[in-house]
This record gives structure tokens, C-alpha cells and sequence, in this order.
């Protein structure tokens, strides 16, 4: 007796998919500001990474989640400054 449901691998799936589809997608040339909602038809890599090291162009804080528990508009929690990291450095503390 077979079995009541066979499932196949999802990219199984969509391979099976692909290949009953009659419409044959052709990639075509836009301008970017024309491709919202579209995908590109490969992969787009920078040749190099940019920046080259991970940095934040807004300033703000890191603080520890336990350290603020309790705290509300009302009722504020007071945190020390323990140091500064300028931009693109590593931290020297923890």
C-alpha cells in the first residue's frame, strides 16, 4: 500500500517547480532608482569590504540590560561613564 504522504526536500520542490514553469524570466538592464521590488539575476559583491572595519557614524551607549531593570521615565537610572572608544578602535575594557 503507498504511503499517504511523500515529502521531498524544499529545493526538490522548487526545482520541480522551476522546471514546469513555461514564462522564461530574461535579465534585464534598470537603473537603480527604477529597482525597487526587483531582484538582481546574480550575486553583486564590492571587491572589497567598505569600511574596512565596523564603525558607527551616530554616537551612543552600550549598556548591560541587568543594570537598567527597574528603571522608568519616573524613576531613572543613573549610569557611570567608564570610558569612551573613538570610532573604528577596539574597546580596552569590558
Amino acid at each position: 500500500m503507498p504511503e499517504f504522504l511523500t515529502l521531498i526536500p524544499p529545493q526538490e520542490a522548487l526545482g520541480k517547480l522551476i522546471d514546469h514553469l513555461e514564462v522564461a524570466i530574461k535579465p534585464e538592464i534598470i537603473a537603480a532608482a527604477k529597482s525597487l521590488h526587483r531582484v538582481t539575476a546574480e550575486s553583486i559583491r564590492a571587491p572589497h569590504p567598505l569600511p574596512e572595519f565596523a564603525r558607527s557614524t551616530v554616537d551612543g551607549y552600550a549598556l548591560r540590560a541587568a543594570d537598567t531593570y527597574g528603571a522608568a521615565e519616573s524613576l531613572p537610572a543613573y549610569l557611570p561613564v567608564v570610558g569612551e572608544v573613538p570610532m573604528g578602535a577596539a574597546p580596552t575594557f569590558s
